[in-house]
């Protein structure tokens, strides 16, 4: 069953602004898993991967056709690419240290709660190379386990002007190359997965079904301006994970 409950967070807070290897390393905590499920993560980001896929196809098929976006996803993916690369080289020792994750959930609340209704007219076309590598930079941060990925570039995209369905859509576009650099770099272990077959598949099921579930809330939250009280989640978690 843990394995169960660990692909409904995957699929819950892959997409929630609240930060999913925040979650997972405090799941990991409560439940005192020792066993390393890198791999099975990785099956589990493949579940996340394929619901973005279905949920997003129509903006997907435009992107692709769209040279323009792609050439601004392909500047962002790359500068994430390298400072996730770096910060893991340089940092990775500290990323099961709880203070370092419970002061990123604080960093994460913080970042939600000063997103501010000003104007939002700017569409994926109005994008220039400055919001390419802002984007880039400020996603890298989130290799850090309590700061989300989704949190941090759609209230990043929010501040520079963007009309909030764009920053939605463009924030899961930009999440695609990613998901497939980090499935790429660490499929090789996939066939040392030391778990039931059949957890596998009800772990990968409920990650597909509780991420579609996960997008619509989103994409809810941002376009109703509601997305900021995620915020106050993330300073309770923060306080919850300095006791665990």
């Amino acid at each position: 069953m843990k394995f169960l409950f660990l692909g409904l967070i995957q699929g819950l807070t892959e997409f929630l602004p609240i930060s999913s290897s925040g979650h997972l390393y405090l799941a990991k905590r409560l439940l005192e898993l020792k066993e390393n499920l890198l791999s099975y993560f990785v099956l589990l980001h493949i579940a996340t991967l394929l619901a973005i896929l279905i949920m997003l196809s129509k903006r997907v098929k435009v992107a692709i056709k769209d040279k323009r976006l792609l050439g601004h996803l392909a500047v962002i993916t790359v500068i994430t690419a390298a400072m996730g690369w770096g910060i893991r080289n340089l940092l990775f020792a500290s990323f099961n240290g709880k203070f370092l994750v419970a002061f990123c959930f604080l960093i994460n609340g913080i970042i939600l709660l000063s997103i501010k209704n000003g104007l939002h007219r700017r569409t994926s076309n109005d994008m220039r190379l400055r919001d390419s590598l802002v984007l880039g930079l400020v996603q890298g941060f989130a290799i850090f386990p309590g700061i989300s990925r989704s949190g941090i570039t759609i209230s990043s995209l929010l501040r520079r002007g963007f009309k909030r369905e764009e920053a939605f859509y463009i924030s899961f576009l930009m999440a695609i190359p990613i998901l497939v650099i980090a499935f790429l770099s660490e499929c090789k272990g996939l066939f040392s997965v030391a778990i039931s077959p059949a957890y596998i598949a009800g772990g990968f099921f409920i990650a597909f079904i509780s991420g579609i579930i996960a997008l619509r809330i989103v994409k809810h939250t941002v376009v109703s301006a509601r997305f900021k009280n995620f915020g106050y989640y993330s300073l309770v978690i923060f306080l919850v994970s300095l006791f665990l």
